[in-house]
């Protein structure tokens, strides 16, 4: 039999409907292909029938001429669009080049799937048993093209999903039941199934369980991933199609991310040392896939033997990473937090930033939590600090104030002068005012450090026999070590 549009417009149960006029309906069709390009023309041959939501038919009327006039110069049996979803309400200028060709035009009920579609043509030409495997490899050289263009997962699968008419899930064997590069989770009548499998097998594997169709489990050659595949009859050649395609997918998506991870480091040691404005850096963040308000920044001690940017990778993590000798700082959003607690022995994690103005503050504040992590307390939050006295600041900027209005004069004149006059005031309130101690600690003469203490008090003007004093320039040195800028 050879199946025409005269033929699908007969067959009532589909509710197909001829928009266009009534001519070019008896011309055999050889295959059906979903396309939603806006040249679907370059990927198909002559008497195909092409399906689409409309997503790709343009809007304005010239683009829709060049769009139909390129399908019908590549000899096509038809176009058939899915009523009430994705295409343009006016579609006027695309039926009048197509009534001018003697091209028919069709509209298919949304509850019609495409699926059905090409299994009526199949069967139509069921003596070509290697149509559906020809659709899939043109659809592998088209995704080919579009990965560049950093598609979804979950548009693929919907895609997939859309064209064969099964359920097809992207599976992380690590933890079967999570949702991957925030694409829809697996769903929990599945999960069960799941749980007690193993998924490190190499080849392609079913689950069975009675009274329920059967999953197909296709390990794929980007290692860590496996597709799910529900269906009761489908073929082997077509599921090592399906991990072809995306296998493709992963690694092509694991390239882009390892090079923007490296770059990310690089801008975020730039961030930290002040290279950048605030201009650039918010110019810059949106390729990161970052959201600065909603995020934070964590300093961790990784482990030794593992692949951090694989790990990132496979969670679907974004952010600025860099990867020092013993710590990786992070900045990264919030939501993830969960998992990249159990990542790491001992993380220090910053508020949450809000603003870009605020990033090398939160590496202080990150800073300060690192540095209070043990084994007992392995995740240490800034704002969960436990400090020893109520007046000690709170955040960057009450530590920055109260730095500066005591330290501040003393600070510049030892980075002007090269003078050690804050690390001699921390000694000698640590050794609580004792001279010979203070003296013997720092390597200098008594008369030295005497000399010492008369110029940090001209010049804070504080005395260092005063209780109220004392109390304000320790607490200004403990702010300086918030900050950074004293060593503990």
């Amino acid at each position: 039999m050879q199946l025409t549009v005269r033929n699908l417009l007969n067959m009532p149960e589909l509710k197909i409907k001829l928009i266009s006029e009534n001519n070019g309906i008896d011309k055999h069709i050889v295959w059906a292909h979903t396309s939603e390009l806006e040249n679907p023309s370059e990927w198909v041959q002559a008497n195909y029938l092409i399906m689409t939501t409309g997503l790709g038919i343009p809007k304005t009327a010239h683009k829709q001429k060049a769009y139909i006039q390129r399908i019908i110069d590549a000899d096509l049996a038809g176009l058939m669009i899915s009523d009430n979803m994705s295409a343009p309400k006016d579609l006027s200028t695309l039926i009048e080049v197509a009534n001018e060709n003697q091209f028919p035009v069709l509209f298919i009920d949304y509850h019609t799937p495409f699926i059905e579609i090409a299994r009526i043509v199949h069967e139509a030409n069921k003596d070509n048993k290697d149509l559906i495997n020809q659709q899939l490899s043109r659809l592998l050289y088209e995704h080919t093209k579009e990965l560049i263009k950093e598609h979804n997962v979950k548009d693929l699968l919907n895609r997939i999903h859309h064209l064969l008419n099964m359920p097809i899930y992207l599976i992380n064997i690590d933890n079967p039941t999570e949702a991957l590069f925030k694409c829809e989770a697996t769903p929990p009548e599945i999960q069960g199934r799941l749980l007690d499998f193993d998924f490190n097998a190499t080849e392609i594997q079913k689950i069975y369980q009675k009274s329920a169709v059967t999953l197909h489990t296709v390990p794929l050659k980007a290692q860590g991933f496996t597709l799910i595949i529900a269906d009761n009859n489908i073929s082997r050649d077509l599921l090592q199609n399906l991990a072809l395609i995306f296998s493709l997918y992963i690694e092509s998506k694991k390239e882009y991310f390892y090079q923007n991870i490296t770059q990310s480091g690089e801008f975020l040691e730039d961030i930290l040392n002040d290279n950048v404005s605030d201009a650039y850096i918010e110019k810059k963040l949106p390729s990161f896939h970052l959201n600065i308000q909603q995020s934070i920044l964590l300093i961790a001690e990784p482990q030794e033997n593992i692949n951090y940017k694989k790990i990132l990778f496979k969670y679907g993590i974004n952010g600025l990473v860099s990867f020092k000798k013993d710590k990786i700082i992070l900045l990264a959003e919030e939501d993830h937090l969960p998992k990249l607690q159990q990542l790491f022995p001992l993380v220090g994690i910053s508020d949450v930033i809000k603003k870009t103005q605020r990033i090398q503050d939160a590496f202080q504040e990150a800073s300060l939590a690192y540095k209070n992590c043990s084994a007992e307390f392995s995740v240490q939050h800034y704002s969960q600090q436990n400090y020893s006295h109520q007046t000690l600041p709170k955040s960057i900027e009450e530590a920055q104030r109260i730095f500066d209005f005591n330290l501040g004069a003393l600070y510049s004149h030892d980075q002007n002068k090269n003078t050690r006059y804050i690390h001699t005031l921390k000694a000698f309130l640590e050794n609580d005012r004792a001279w010979e101690k203070t003296a013997k600690i720092l390597h200098i003469h008594k008369q030295t450090l005497v000399y010492r203490v008369q110029k940090i008090q001209e010049m804070t003007q504080r005395q260092l026999n005063s209780t109220a004093d004392i109390v304000e320039l320790w607490i200004a040195l403990k702010a300086g070590e918030i900050l950074g800028i004293i060593e503990e």
